[in-house]
């Protein structure tokens, strides 16, 4: 860039003489010539903070004068603000009649070159060989531009090549995590669903378990009222068989003394006749 600075110092130079000529001739205030003197000399001896000062308030001042802001903007380039640098260079080009508008388009070329606006750096240089060309300093700095755009672009080209890899790796990435999720999730729900399952066994199996335990008691006490039903008609059965024994046996007994009986009657009757068998 020391290319650059060179030609701005040389056409900052070249411009002040131009617009001095013009001050002087024509017809303007004594203050206006003035400042616009103090700004200059300031400007070449790097007084730039008064440069920028004087020159500002002459801008503000006369604000359709294009060579105050012209040389205001010299001064803001040389000051490292090369954005204000362009809007003066740019204001300067609203008056129709400035000085040397091939300096001036090579100069807000070069503001914006600082910028790294290359493609609006590649504008105002070709404006320039418009307005003249014989700027060799304009032609040199328009292919100068046309290598840093080409850069650039070339840059611009790979980092969004960059972005899209990035993304793209990103997204498989994002793809992997929502596919391991899913996954997990999957794993969890089938898990759940075991566990489920198994709950669900062990329920019925603990309600099979109490339906065959209630089954079994219910049996079980059936069994009981069976036993106790059977040992009650045993019991029942016991008691008349044991009455018919009683029974029998009161009749055998009485029928024993009947014969009894009977033997001592037939006993009597043969003692009576006297016979005895």
């Amino acid at each position: 860039m020391k290319k650059i600075d060179n030609k701005i110092k040389l056409l900052s130079v070249l411009f002040l003489v131009i617009t001095f000529t013009q001050l002087n001739s024509s017809v303007l205030t004594y203050d206006k010539v003035l400042k616009n003197l103090k700004g200059i000399k300031a400007l070449e001896k790097n007084n730039l903070a008064e440069a920028e000062s004087i020159l500002s308030e002459n801008s503000i001042n006369n604000p359709r004068d294009g060579n105050l802001h012209y040389n205001l903007g010299n001064a803001l380039y040389k000051n490292g603000k090369f954005e204000d640098a362009s809007k003066e260079y740019s204001h300067a080009l609203n008056d129709k009649n400035v000085s040397n508008k091939s300096n001036l388009y090579h100069n807000l070329g070069n503001s914006f070159f600082q910028q790294k606006k290359y493609k609006e750096a590649l504008d105002n240089y070709k404006n320039a060989l418009v307005q003249d060309s014989k700027n060799e300093d304009a032609r040199y700095n328009y292919e100068l531009a046309s290598q840093f755009l080409q850069q650039q672009q070339n840059q611009k080209q790979k980092q969004n090549k960059d972005s899209d890899q990035d993304k793209d790796k990103k997204k498989e990435e994002k793809d992997k995590q929502q596919q391991n999720g899913d996954d997990k999730q999957n794993k969890d729900k089938e898990k759940q669903k075991q566990e489920d399952q198994q709950k669900n066994d062990e329920k019925n199996k603990d309600q099979q378990d109490q339906q065959n335990q209630q089954q079994k008691e219910e049996k079980s006490d059936e069994e009981k009222k069976q036993q106790q039903a059977q040992q009650i008609k045993q019991e029942e059965q016991d008691e008349k068989t044991k009455e018919a024994d009683k029974m029998l046996k009161a009749l055998m007994n009485k029928e024993k003394a009947e014969m009894k009986k009977q033997r001592q009657k037939q006993n009597q009757d043969k003692v009576k006749r006297g016979k005895y068998w």
